[in-house]
């Protein structure tokens, strides 16, 4: 008799991809996450500093940095993709991750717009 606990079934093919995409975005979901944080902290910093003809150079350069990051991360991800096979590189984590750096990016954009220089 088979020892039951030693049977192991076949991962399926979408559980395959799903997690090689999962390998692939989960650092960078991370970094979204971390660099969201200090964005939105430096944006209330920014205002409020603007609010009261305070200087917002260094606020703004930070914010700057974080948004030179982003935007590497959006190019370093576009070229990885283009070295996977299709199936990983266009599952619906890597097309949300992507399209969640790219909201990131335009939301750093348009605090830096709106911080006087």
């Amino acid at each position: 008799m088979l020892d039951e606990s030693r049977r192991q079934r076949a991962m399926r093919p979408e559980v395959a991809i799903s997690r090689r995409a999962l390998s692939v975005v989960q650092p960078i979901n991370q970094r979204i996450g971390t660099w969201q944080v200090r964005a939105a902290h430096l944006a209330a910093i920014g205002r409020r500093a603007a609010a009261t003809g305070r200087s917002t150079t260094e606020v703004r350069e930070e914010a700057a940095t974080i948004f030179d990051m982003v935007k590497a991360e959006i190019d370093t991800l576009a070229e990885y993709q283009r070295e996977l096979p299709p199936a990983i590189a266009h599952s619906s984590r890597m097309v949300d991750t992507h399209r969640a750096l790219r909201r990131f990016a335009e939301g750093l954009e348009a605090v830096l717009h709106e911080l006087p220089e």
